[in-house]
């Protein structure tokens, strides 16, 4: 199978990882994960349930790899996207949630909510060469384009965390007012954005735009219910936040901090992909078991498919 122009979904409910063609959406293949057992904890448990359970697609595009994330069983799958072959799995770290990859240094940054670390895993030798304390519960990681700088939201503080991917050192945080839920940035303006929920409670939250270098708040928009995602496009200037609650997307200009426009999804949108270009946004709903293909200069949805249980995330290769 070419590893190239297409979707994949992962489906936590179910361990799999299912593939489609990009433009007709048609289901062209499922791989199913097999749970490497280095979490301790109660097999019986989920003896009708997922045990790996995949809950992150990172597009390694040097080596024609897709790395999948394993919230269950703490692991990180190393899967060749030509065969869709599974070449191995490792163990990751304490719950671990997303994952980022310095490609010069062959190294991935993984973030370890139980443990409030980042796991830094060789990708030539394939095993864990460092953990590095970053905060409390660091979920979003995402590193500066053309930089050596991964930035980490802690969602159970109100810091977010730079790292230096090289020396592997924690340089610094800074404050953000409230708890970082997801984080992208703009390394050619120099900005990070956030989305932050202002109490413990989760109960308000505000999309948040920084300056990199100083940390300062430059601006603020209010947001819905619970957004969970956040996404930046580079060439269009526009934000996308989904929100779980309100089922819906909202696009917004970088510019002029306003939204552009929202586009009512399924039901519990938790994760998108932007295809290149920025013409399509691929966006996975949890409970309704679907992915959609959203033009985001129109908002019409334009393809639809039915995923494996409980998709929580999606990824495009073009």
């Amino acid at each position: 199978m070419k590893g190239r122009n297409i979707v994949l979904a992962a489906n936590m409910g179910e361990d799999s990882i299912t593939v489609y063609d990009n433009e007709s959406y048609e289901l062209m293949h499922k791989l199913m994960l097999k749970p490497v057992g280095t979490k301790l904890m109660n097999i019986n448990y989920f003896i009708r349930g997922p045990v790996a359970g995949p809950g992150y697609l990172y597009h390694r595009r040097s080596k024609g790899q897709l790395l999948v994330v394993n919230l269950y069983d703490d692991s990180l799958s190393i899967i060749d996207l030509g065969s869709l072959e599974v070449i191995n799995t490792i163990f990751a770290g304490s719950h671990p949630n997303r994952i980022e990859v310095l490609e010069c240094k062959d190294r991935a940054f993984i973030t370890n909510y139980d443990s409030d670390s980042v796991s830094v895993i060789d990708l030539k030798s394939q095993e864990m060469i460092a953990q590095i304390p970053c905060g409390i519960m660091p979920r979003s990681v995402v590193l500066g384009q053309g930089s050596r700088h991964l930035y980490v939201a802690n969602t159970g503080s109100e810091y977010i965390a730079i790292i230096d991917a090289v020396s592997m050192d924690k340089l610094d945080c800074f404050k953000v007012n409230g708890y970082p839920v997801d984080i992208c940035c703009d390394n050619i303006k120099h900005r990070l954005y956030s989305i932050i929920s202002l109490s413990e409670g989760l109960d308000e939250y505000r999309l948040v735009e920084f300056d990199i270098n100083s940390g300062r708040q430059l601006n603020c928009l209010r947001l819905g219910s619970m957004p969970v995602d956040l996404a930046y496009d580079n060439r269009r200037g526009r934000l996308y936040v989904l929100d779980a609650v309100e089922n819906r997307l909202s696009i917004i200009d970088s510019g002029s901090f306003a939204v552009i426009r929202t586009v009512e999804l399924g039901r519990m949108p938790v994760g998108q992909s932007l295809e290149h270009g920025g013409e399509y946004l691929h966006v996975v709903c949890m409970i309704d078991n679907c992915l959609l293909k959203v033009n985001t200069d129109t908002g019409f949805i334009e393809r639809k498919a039915f995923t494996g249980l409980e998709p929580v995330c999606v990824l495009a290769v073009n």
